[in-house]
C-alpha cells in the first residue's frame, strides 16, 4: 500500500477565491446529503424486501440518479483539496518546479474536460425537457438528474483554474503549493 502524497490545500485569499472554496463546500455537503439519502433509502429498501416483501418502488431509479448527482457535487471540493488521485511513477525523477507545472497542466486538461461535459449535460438537459423522458416505474423526469450536474461541473472547471494558478504561481517562487 502507498501513502497519499503531501498535498497540502492552499487557502485562497482573495473574496472570489474565498467564494469559489464555499460554493465547493455547499456542493459537498448538499452531495453528502444525497449521498446519505440513498443509504437510508436503500437500507429501507432491502429490509422492506426481505422483511416485508415490499422494496421502495423504483430504488434502483433513484440510486442511479442520486448516484450521478452526488459524484459530480463532491468533485469540485475533491479538486479543491487535491482530493484526486496522483500518479506520481513518472515523475519521481522530476523536481518540484517541474511537478507543478505538470500539475497545473492536468488542472487545464480537467478544466477543459468539465466545461465540455457542463455543456452536453446542459445540452442533453434540454433535449430530455423537450422530449419529456422519464424513468420506468416511477416516470420521474431523467432531467432533474441534470439540474445540479450543470453548475457543479462548471464550478469543477473554475476550481481547476484556480488550483492551477496556485500551482504556476507555485512553480515560479519554487515553494510546494
Amino acid at each position: 500500500m502507498s501513502e497519499s502524497l503531501p498535498q497540502p490545500h492552499v487557502a485562497a485569499t482573495s473574496p472570489l477565491g474565498k467564494a469559489i472554496e464555499w460554493a465547493c463546500m455547499i456542493m459537498a455537503v448538499v452531495g453528502g446529503v444525497l449521498f446519505l439519502a440513498e443509504a437510508l433509502m436503500s437500507v429501507i429498501s432491502v429490509l422492506g424486501r426481505s422483511v416485508l416483501s415490499k422494496p421502495v418502488l423504483g430504488d434502483y431509479e433513484l440510486v442511479q440518479l442520486l448516484s450521478a448527482t452526488s459524484i459530480v457535487m463532491c468533485l469540485p471540493y475533491c479538486q479543491l483539496r487535491r482530493g484526486h488521485v496522483f500518479v506520481d511513477f513518472f515523475t519521481l525523477w522530476a523536481p518540484e518546479r517541474l511537478k507543478k507545472l505538470f500539475d497545473a497542466l492536468a488542472c487545464v486538461v480537467l478544466a477543459a474536460v468539465s466545461f465540455l461535459l457542463a455543456w452536453r449535460c446542459w445540452l442533453g438537459m434540454q433535449d430530455m425537457i423537450e422530449y419529456q423522458e422519464s424513468s420506468m416505474v416511477l416516470g420521474l423526469p431523467i432531467w432533474w438528474g441534470y439540474v445540479p450536474m450543470t453548475p457543479a461541473f462548471i464550478l469543477l472547471g473554475i476550481t481547476c483554474l484556480m488550483t492551477m494558478m496556485q500551482d504556476l504561481r507555485a512553480s515560479a517562487v519554487g515553494v510546494q503549493a
